[in-house]
């Protein structure tokens, strides 16, 4: 077995135990890194909103325990079960959102890459949120979402190429496998506008750029090998990449090295 994999499902043990509702001793802990970049997990143990318990989106909090020890990114996560929603409770309630907004603010995070999954019947790879309005979008009809492609992206603040290059690093790894949910798809159905999600909350309240991304359960499923560990290391790859980069430079120039970096 790759040791990425092995190494991945021994960190998530923290998340699946107790039928995922973890074993953390808080409901959620952060870790810090020493770069700029940091990686959210809210909903890597099951979760409670609207009366329900929502399953945890599974293989997200062990990914990002990895990043965070592969790349020096810091990182935030939920590991003990209680009848919360940190991507969905109001901020005022919110101990999660609060605690990573005094955290970003303190260490000057650039930019937080929240992940989540989406269900493996999804037609994407991958879904990007940049918490958009529903005005912004499609004059108050969510049906016509797709229909609106140069729709603001505010959870990203000034740096309005993240998504361009997320896109690049993604399709770039994905392009050659068996899987044919390669397409990387942005604010269709979990675009981070319509509630109060960690990438909307944080980067309204903080010089923090934020993004949403909602991974296809095809690509967090242990059995697919090939196809969880292109995930695993085009994550690292976003991250050392905007790790690296001037911040300050013009943003075609950043895309232009991004894609020469790809080859």
């Amino acid at each position: 077995m790759n040791n990425c994999l092995r190494r991945i499902k021994r960190l998530e043990k923290l998340f699946s135990d107790n039928f995922y509702n973890g074993s953390g001793k808080t409901a959620f802990n952060i870790e810090e890194g020493n770069i700029p970049i940091m990686v959210s997990a809210p909903h890597a143990i099951n979760q409670f909103r609207d009366g329900k318990v929502k399953y945890a989106d599974m293989y997200t909090g062990g990914i990002a325990k990895y990043l965070h020890e592969k790349t020096g990114c810091h990182v935030i996560y939920s590991c003990m079960y209680t009848e919360s929603d940190p991507n969905y409770d109001e901020f005022e309630v919110n101990k999660y959102q609060q605690e990573l907004l005094e955290y970003v603010n303190k260490h000057n995070i650039i930019l937080l890459l929240d992940i989540h999954g989406a269900a493996k019947e999804r037609e994407y790879a991958v879904e990007m949120g940049t918490a958009p309005t529903i005005e912004q979008l499609s004059e108050n009809s969510p049906e016509n979402l797709l229909k609106h492609p140069n729709a603001e992206d505010p959870s990203l603040l000034q740096y309005k190429f993240i998504d361009d290059i997320i896109r690049i690093i993604l399709e770039d790894k994905f392009k050659n496998h068996s899987i044919t949910k390669k397409n990387i798809e942005k604010n269709i159905l979990f675009y981070a506008g319509d509630q109060n999600t960690v990438t909307k909350s944080i980067s309204e309240r903080s010089k923090t750029a934020c993004i949403q991304l909602e991974i296809n359960g095809e690509y967090r499923n242990p059995d697919n090998q090939n196809e969880f560990i292109s995930l695993v290391e085009s994550l690292i790859a976003i991250i050392n990449f905007f790790s690296k980069i001037d911040w300050k430079e013009r943003p075609q120039k950043i895309i232009e090295e991004c894609i020469r970096s790809q080859g």
